[in-house]
């Protein structure tokens, strides 16, 4: 059975246009409304913080404890989300992210704003988060034929790129006509997806061989870790990614204190910030157009040298605006890698671990994230941001070294089906 049949409805011609799939465009439009709400929350939760506290430390508390709960709980939520009704999930998940973040409402209203009930929202919301994403990855899959992930994952990076260019400025906006709004707004955006996935008509659960028995839960919780690691397009994946986020997230921070070195103001660093979230929409926008154009292994590889190319030119830009444009051009080519490397992994995977897998990749990649900028901020404060955003920039080219003497890659230039075939075998 190919990779099409095995996923994803088709018709008698094969599968229809994705923009006439009424299941994924209403999980997308679902999950489009709910990003941005978070998008809307991620700054007002600092911005109430502050306004009760004044404390810069306290303000980071709920992302980190939102963090908290997704690393602790992505394992064991894959677990779940593979082996329970996904569709459940997704809805259940969905109230209870409405649920918590709706009682920051009347703290925000009354003033009595409590930083270990903003902690334990976040905490809340990151738990309930870990879940959701291993039933959508699953719910994916059976909604999308394998032949149109690509273009799937193509659409969902634009999503994400305009909820992360949107949501900020409408949540800043929100917060000064009423600090309570914003956390409305990220309430009711749950609501939207939990009812998309209401509506969902597709069979989202894997299908299982009749008597098919389950592993013991103490097992079963690291099957989708050892899948990933023992396979090698995907353990090269995964690799690349936490690398590669994890030197990510020093460099914003460092590239905030260089624009700042330059004589930037607040406004031009968000629009800086704007500026690289536009570039990662237009590329993800046209992720089929330039994987067509420059094929899927050569893309990447560009991809990973452009990082520490553009780290370098950053550390010597003297325009704030050269800052941006640099920045922003690694953005535009790395989108259609993750469609690229999305896509893959979500095809080659058994729809019976597609939550596992996809959560035991996603720890990978932002388990060390949170280490950077402590990290990356002492070496600015030492060495200035110059040198530093220099060592970011080399660590970014042994990253592309080793990527580039991986034969895992390979498969990227493959058509879909023969990639499952080749997967099967191993990669």
């Amino acid at each position: 059975m190919d990779a099409d049949q095995r996923a994803g409805p088709t018709g008698p011609g094969g599968p229809g246009p994705l923009r006439r799939n009424r299941d994924f465009n209403l999980l997308w439009a679902g999950q489009a409304i709910s990003s941005l709400g978070s998008q809307i929350s991620v700054i007002a939760y600092p911005l109430l913080i502050l306004a009760a506290t004044g404390s810069a430390a306290k303000a980071g508390l709920v992302g980190g404890a939102s963090l908290t709960g997704t690393l602790l709980l992505l394992l064991p939520a894959g677990v779940v989300a593979d082996h329970y009704p996904r569709r459940r999930i997704l809805i259940v998940t969905s109230l209870t992210q409405m649920t918590v973040a709706g009682t920051v409402v009347p703290a925000a209203l009354t003033g009595h704003v409590y930083i270990a009930h903003l902690a334990a929202v976040g905490f809340a919301q990151g738990a309930a988060g870990a879940f959701y994403t291993g039933a959508s990855r699953g719910a994916v899959r059976r909604i999308v034929p394998a032949s149109q992930l690509r273009e799937a994952m193509a659409a969902t990076q634009a999503r994400d790129q305009a909820a992360a260019l949107l949501g900020p400025p409408a949540g800043g906006a929100l917060f000064g006509l009423a600090r309570s709004l914003p956390f409305a707004a990220d309430a009711v955006s749950f609501g939207a997806i939990a009812a998309a996935a209401a509506l969902l008509r597709t069979s989202l659960d894997p299908q299982r061989a009749a008597g098919q028995a389950r592993e013991p839960l103490r097992r079963a919780i690291t099957t989708g870790l050892r899948f990933l690691l023992g396979h090698p397009y995907l353990r090269t994946v995964a690799i690349w990614a936490a690398a590669v986020n994890t030197i990510a997230a020093g460099m914003l921070l460092m590239v905030i204190v260089l624009a700042r070195s330059r004589g930037a103001t607040p406004v031009e660093i968000g629009a800086l910030l704007s500026i690289n979230a536009a570039c990662g929409l237009a590329g993800a926008v046209g992720a089929p157009r330039l994987i067509r154009l420059a094929g899927g292994r050569n893309l990447a590889l560009l991809t990973s040298w452009l990082l520490p190319a553009c780290g370098a030119g950053i550390a010597f830009a003297r325009w704030v605006w050269l800052i941006g444009v640099l920045g922003a051009v690694t953005t535009f080519t790395v989108m259609p890698v993750n469609v690229l490397l999305l896509s893959f992994a979500t095809q080659i995977t058994p729809d019976e671990l597609q939550a596992q897998s996809g959560n035991a990749l996603q720890l990978c990649s932002i388990s060390l994230s949170w280490a950077a900028p402590p990290v990356f901020g002492a070496l600015t404060d030492r060495l200035g941001p110059r040198p530093a955003i220099l060592i970011a920039a080399g660590l970014y080219a042994v990253t592309a070294g080793w990527l580039q003497a991986s034969r895992s890659l390979r498969l990227l230039d493959e058509p879909p089906g023969q990639a499952a075939a080749a997967a099967a075998g191993g990669g």
